[in-house]
């Protein structure tokens, strides 16, 4: 598998890996309808734009290589002022998609299929993740890094803050990255228990050896 980089597309495995194996019942508690309804190939494919490369979770080997991501939506009929529309002849893709700029969040490189379509321009690039912290608070104005209409992406006039129909749109967003995140806060809980046993077993062995000296 070739390793994630910032800018590039990938589409979303909907076969989960995670280190923790879940039951029928332990996935319909864990996993909203949306990301249910995903698994079971009811709908369409779906992509992420990658933000930062692939890093180890904890330590451990490769297998559970942990990015961040930004989700793309074909929906663009929520088009907002951070749901931005990404036009199929940037993103290499056959239809246009939003970037939701809003809602970047860890995933395991594993549950990445392939890379798709074109690797975005550091340009828009950084225009969505600008676009992102000023949504955030954490710039004081939308610095246009260039002017947007020649990067080629488009901004909506609707304000996710006011508009319900955007509200609605970004609830139903979050519930469907359960496909995502759930494989991470497992694999999380799951190398903390393996760290936690380690750091037992070496107790114990050091305490066995202290007795040994003793004695």
């Amino acid at each position: 598998m070739l390793t994630p980089q910032p800018g590039e597309i990938w589409e979303v495995s909907r076969l989960v890996q995670s280190p923790l194996k879940f039951s029928d019942e332990e996935q319909q508690t864990f996993y909203s309808f949306l990301a249910q309804n995903f698994l079971a190939g009811n709908s369409p494919p779906r992509y992420v734009m990658i933000v930062k490369e692939p890093e180890l979770l904890m330590d451990t080997n490769d297998q559970w290589l942990i990015v961040s991501v930004m989700l793309l939506s074909e929906e663009i009929d929520f088009l907002s002022d951070v749901d931005l529309l990404i036009p199929s002849q940037i993103s290499g893709l056959k239809q246009d998609f939003l970037a939701e700029t809003w809602h970047i969040i860890p995933a395991l490189t594993c549950n990445l299929v392939r890379r798709v379509g074109n690797r975005l321009s550091r340009h828009i690039y950084d225009y969505l993740l600008t676009v992102r912290d000023y949504y955030y608070g954490l710039v004081d104005e939308l610095l246009i890094i260039s002017p947007i209409q020649e990067l080629g992406i488009i901004c909506g006039d609707l304000s996710s803050a006011n508009s319900l129909k955007i509200q609605g749109f970004h609830k139903a967003e979050q519930d469907w990255s359960d496909i995502l995140t759930v494989p991470v806060a497992a694999c999380e809980t799951y190398l903390k228990s393996i760290n936690f046993t380690n750091s037992l077993l070496n107790e114990a062995l050091q305490l066995e050896q202290d007795l040994k000296f003793d004695n």
